[in-house]
């Protein structure tokens, strides 16, 4: 085991747990979780296969507290921490993400920019996040201060959108009646946040000039939609979903949910939340308990994380190798092990050998700092010169004028190397 780091860390803010990174579009930091996007990924492909949808979804995890998620210009589904934390069952998530499915099948993003005159005002990331098919907003606020006062709304577009919230909730209900399941907690979710509304002093007369529904019809919508006869709840999806919204609520601050588990799952978050505050030997403990009544591979990535913010990176290593043995495409583990090889003793065979069998995190994170940064490590040791020259092109990507970043991008693709020019493609095409 590695020595900790700084002589001990009594007291850590564990913000890299769920490598959250910063984006630059304005939107909260973004969730990377190799467990939760594998799960999300599995239920948008039953909302897909049933709704005979031919195109792949995207989505963003955010971390925010709001409990909303929307879809954004480019129809992209964006899901936020608060609204995992607060779905009682999968079938809530479910029926939000088919919501948001709605709004694509349904074309919504197109037509309500045709409704909007200034086109000047698509760039404005707190207005899309509501023109673009926002499903649960609970901030009144956003609502007012950027869409009212801007006089964007008016009666004949709030109308527009309201009927465009209720196309995407029946499209949401027919979806669980394709899948054969139902659930009363999309009622649930939805009386939560109105409650939440009402709290903020967002009473029934102001949501008369919001873009969605009011509450109660939404509610009576659901209450009058056919239920199933076949049931087809699915347990194991619920299960892996109670594990997930436990990450979740660990991570976070909300007392009043994690009071509300049951367990194991109470015991998983509260083990999260110890190790948060500073607690590393009752955190293992009570999360090595919840290992050993649990069949959860998941559970050692956790704790790997966990041991990772305290610094005892090598036995990190060894849990996140665990759970890559029943996970290998968990990329996410992947560059916890290789951001931290040392490379230093190594031979320059073995130093190749690892520049080419980790050259997929690089494709695919060639933007993450510590991919980079080790690729940087290991071009150094085996004098790639041209390797080292794009990666300091890629590092000054962000401060580049396009027209110098056209030039480089040009000379690079002259390059003999295959594997380098298939990253400078890559690079291009993220960046055109």
């Amino acid at each position: 085991m590695k020595k900790k780091l700084d002589g001990g860390l009594k007291k850590i803010l564990v913000f890299f747990l769920f490598f959250i990174f910063s984006l630059k579009s304005g939107y909260s930091s973004q969730i990377l979780d190799y467990e939760t996007e594998e799960f999300i990924n599995q239920i948008l492909g039953d909302i897909i296969k049933v709704n005979k949808i031919n195109k792949k979804i995207k989505f963003k995890i955010n971390n925010s507290n709001e409990i909303n998620a929307f879809v954004d210009i480019n129809n992209v589904i964006h899901i936020n921490s608060g609204l995992i934390i607060y779905c009682s069952d999968y079938v809530a998530l479910l029926s939000v993400l088919a919501h948001e499915i709605g709004h694509i099948a349904l074309n919504h993003i197109a037509l309500r920019k045709k409704t909007i005159e200034d086109t000047k005002k698509y760039n404005d990331i707190s207005l899309l996040s509501i023109i673009a098919g926002s499903t649960l907003t609970q901030n009144p606020q956003l609502i007012q201060g950027s869409l009212l006062t801007k006089a964007v709304l008016s009666n004949q577009y709030i109308v527009f959108s309201k009927d465009q919230e209720m196309e995407a909730d029946l499209y949401a209900l027919k979806t669980l009646n394709l899948l054969k399941t139902n659930s009363k907690s999309i009622q649930i979710l939805l009386e939560t946040i109105e409650q939440k509304l009402l709290d903020k002093g967002f009473s029934k007369d102001k949501q008369r000039i919001s873009t969605h529904p009011y509450f109660e019809d939404r509610i009576l919508l659901i209450q009058n939609f056919k239920d199933n006869k076949e049931i087809n709840y699915n347990k194991n999806y619920n299960e892996r979903f109670n594990y997930i919204k436990a990450k979740f609520v660990g991570y976070s601050d909300n007392e009043e949910v994690l009071n509300e588990l049951n367990q194991p799952f109470k015991a998983y978050a509260e083990s999260i939340k110890i190790a948060r505050n500073g607690n590393l030997k009752m955190a293992l403990k009570n999360l090595n308990e919840v290992i050993k009544k649990n069949k959860n591979n998941f559970l050692l990535e956790t704790k790997a994380d966990i041991l990772f913010s305290y610094g005892y990176t090598d036995e990190a290593v060894k849990f996140y190798k665990k759970n890559l043995e029943k996970f290998p495409l968990n990329y996410y583990a992947q560059i916890r092990i290789f951001e931290n090889i040392e490379i230093k003793n190594l031979s320059d065979s073995d130093t190749e050998i690892i520049f080419q069998n980790n050259k997929d995190l690089l494709y695919k994170y060639f933007n993450n700092k510590n991919v980079l940064q080790k690729y940087i490590e290991l071009a150094q040791k085996l004098n790639k010169k041209e390797w080292l020259k794009f990666f300091n092109f890629v590092l000054s990507i962000n401060n580049m004028k396009k027209e110098v970043f056209d030039i480089q991008i040009t000379n690079f693709k002259k390059t003999k190397n295959k594997d380098l020019l298939k990253l400078v493609k890559i690079i291009q095409n993220k960046n055109s």
